[in-house]
């Protein structure tokens, strides 16, 4: 359940601490929508009042413009909000503040990282850096090798 932030109005003036967290919380990439419900509001309410208060210094940037800057493919920051990384705001097509836009490289170095070690892996490695690779690699070529001796021998034996 969603808490509920006191909205303050004074004279049927919203109080500019209320409106300071208004233009923050959309700073961090929220919704009308979910602004209206923290305060207790409409989403045009909200919106009327986030446009009264000069709203220019949140800019919300495409997603193709937003890959284009950081260098990466639409694709990969597809990948990144389908798993739950990133959430940019669905308006026709996905948004992303300027403070969502600045994470994205901790995010993305903070998941990229060995399930072993936890040292960076590099690109194009799914779970484990070089190292750790190399290691499951000998493990699992020395088991193999082992399981295999074992048929032989149970094989061996029955003749």
């Amino acid at each position: 359940m969603q808490e509920t932030i006191e909205y303050t109005v004074i004279n049927n003036k919203v109080s500019p601490a209320t409106v300071d967290l208004l233009i923050r919380e959309r700073s961090k990439g929220k919704s009308l929508r979910q602004l209206g419900q923290m305060f207790d509001r409409s989403h045009e309410r909200v919106r009327q009042v986030l446009a009264k208060h000069d709203l220019s210094q949140i800019t919300l940037l495409p997603e193709s413009w937003v890959a284009a800057e950081l260098g990466y493919l639409v694709q990969w920051l597809a990948k990144l909000r389908k798993e739950g990384i990133i959430n940019p705001i669905k308006q026709g097509f996905w948004l992303y503040s300027q403070e969502q836009v600045r994470q994205i490289p901790s995010l993305i170095a903070e998941t990229r990282k060995c399930q072993q070690c936890g040292k960076p892996r590099p690109p194009g490695s799914r779970r484990f850096c070089k190292e750790c690779r190399q290691y499951r690699k000998k493990e699992k070529n020395r088991a193999g090798q082992k399981a295999y001796r074992e048929r032989w021998k149970e094989i061996y034996a029955r003749t």
